[in-house]
């Protein structure tokens, strides 16, 4: 029986197959709070009813616990659940509604 580590496939084609919902490409500056900390804008890239990507972010591990402002909504809990060169990847702790994603996409669609 083989037992070697398998690395793990971060290409874009395997993680679509493991996403909850398909992601929508966005252009929108959000709001993230990390802790207790202070309020910092951040670029938000693309959006799911589960999740979000944001372009960057200084800090936060993976698995810290955050809030997120998105322009017309309250604030949501989130949490990191991976960061790479391409972005910051966080799942909300409830997913968002559909109708708020398909509002959300027609006004701040990037394609």
């Amino acid at each position: 029986m083989n037992l070697e580590p398998v690395p793990l496939d971060r290409s874009g084609r395997s993680a679509a197959r493991l996403r909850r919902d398909p992601r929508l490409p966005v252009a929108m500056t959000c709001s993230l709070r990390i802790g207790n900390g202070p309020w910092r804008p951040a670029s938000m890239v693309d959006l799911s009813r589960s999740g979000f990507r944001i372009a960057w972010l200084p800090s936060g591990s993976v698995g810290r616990p955050m809030w997120v402002r998105i322009p017309g909504l309250e604030a949501v809990p989130a949490t990191i659940r991976w960061r790479d060169l391409r972005g910051v990847g966080c799942q909300f702790e409830r997913p968002l509604d559909s109708a708020v994603i398909d509002h959300l996409a027609r006004r701040c669609w990037r394609g």
